[in-house]
């Protein structure tokens, strides 16, 4: 998830990770801070936070990433996609 101190909706999801990250808990998850990671945030084109961007053996699978607020089933129902 790549996020920052100062956004209220990353804060918004931020108590639901570690329900999220146990439910697939088959996966590895970060927190990637935006503004400590400007390099990587422009490499893959993340454009808003909160933002996710899932990756199986080194290539993108999935991306989440807009500039709205994610809810919880909003997030599962994403990952639950992903195959």
């Amino acid at each position: 998830m790549f996020s920052a101190d100062w956004c209220g909706d990353c804060r918004f999801i931020k108590p639901q990770l570690p329900a999220i990250e146990a439910e697939f808990s088959k996966m590895t998850f970060y927190e990637v801070d935006r503004d400590q990671s400007m390099d990587v945030v422009q490499d893959l084109n993340i454009m808003g936070i909160p933002s996710f961007v899932v990756f199986r053996d080194g290539q993108e699978i999935g991306r989440l990433v807009n500039k709205n607020r994610k809810t919880k089933e909003e997030v599962i129902s994403f990952l639950s996609n992903l195959g």
